[in-house]
Order: C-alpha cells, then sequence, then structure tokens
C-alpha cells in the first residue's frame, strides 16, 4: 500500500488520503496533537486499486496534527497538517 497525499494540510471538518493498494488491507490512522497524545484512531479496510479514502476530522480542536498511517507491516507515511 501506498499513500500519495493528504489533501488539503488546513482541514476545517474533512481531509483525503489518496491511496494506491495492491489488495485489500487494512488500514489504521493515528492523529496525534503536538503534545505527543493521540487525538483520533481510525481503522478501516482499503481495497485494492487507486482511491481517495475521506477522513472525518471535524471533532479535533483546533491546532496542528501529524497524521500517521499503518498497515499491517507497520508505518507507511506521515503527515502534517493544521485544524482550524
Amino acid at each position: 500500500m501506498y499513500i500519495q497525499s493528504l489533501q488539503p494540510t488546513t482541514i476545517n471538518t474533512t481531509s483525503y488520503l489518496n491511496i494506491v493498494a495492491e489488495k485489500m488491507e487494512k488500514l489504521t490512522i493515528k492523529v496525534v496533537n503536538v503534545q505527543g497524545m493521540i487525538a483520533k484512531k481510525l481503522t478501516t479496510q482499503v481495497t485494492q486499486g487507486i482511491q481517495e479514502l475521506d477522513i472525518n476530522l471535524s471533532d479535533l480542536a483546533n491546532g496542528n496534527y501529524i497524521l500517521n498511517a499503518f498497515n499491517q507491516d507497520g508505518f507507511l507515511k506521515s503527515f502534517r497538517f493544521k485544524k482550524l
């Protein structure tokens, strides 16, 4: 699995992960605040192919965060974003 990007990186409610998956896999997303605490954790099944995964981040407080993505093999990618 390959994660191309997180769009947009300045977020009000929803952001999108652009994903390329070679097979159906479980994806775990952990959103960490600047203090290093997990602010949100999501787990979803990703199907094979190119797709855009909607992530609802409206429940986060305003601030700076890091989104970390994992599959069953381990860490995939990290993105910084700002919640307004």
